[in-house]
């Protein structure tokens, strides 16, 4: 009898390990650090710059709940609209920039071609339709 009893929990413990393993990452919960879709309640409030440090701070990308935003490539300023649907389907729009001679950080772009907006461990993660991510870091305002 006993020995039925510790087959069937271990029996419950490999299905539970199995289940756990099959899971996509796209699913992962929040506190997991696994990439989920975006929210615009993530993306509102504060300045999400290039992650790998361009232009020391001076490009980055600013979500208004209005629907639009704001930037720089690291010294033209840019703006222009977006939307989120709840599956992270981003769309994103840019309008006129000057065009001077610096940096020029390609955040109008990156908005502009993006299809996908994620959260991955706090960084927001922009997909254009080729699948290619832009990792942007968040500074509270």
């Amino acid at each position: 009898m006993t020995s039925r009893i510790l087959l069937g929990v271990a029996l419950v413990a490999v299905l539970a390990l199995l289940g756990c393993a099959n899971t996509p990452a796209s699913a992962a919960g929040p506190g997991d650090g696994g990439p989920r879709p975006a929210t615009a309640a993530d993306l509102i409030g504060g300045h999400w710059y290039p992650a790998d440090g361009t232009a020391q701070g001076r490009a980055f990308a600013e979500f208004a709940a209005d629907g639009s935003w704001t930037g720089s490539d690291g010294c033209n300023g840019q703006s222009g609209t977006w939307a989120l649907e709840d599956d992270g389907a981003f769309t994103g729009a840019a309008g006129m920039s000057t065009m001077i001679g610096c940096e020029n950080v390609p955040v109008a772009f990156w908005i502009d071609d993006a299809v996908l907006a994620e959260i991955d461990d706090g960084d927001l993660v922009l997909h254009d339709a080729a699948g290619d991510p832009v990792r942007l870091v968040r500074e509270l305002a």
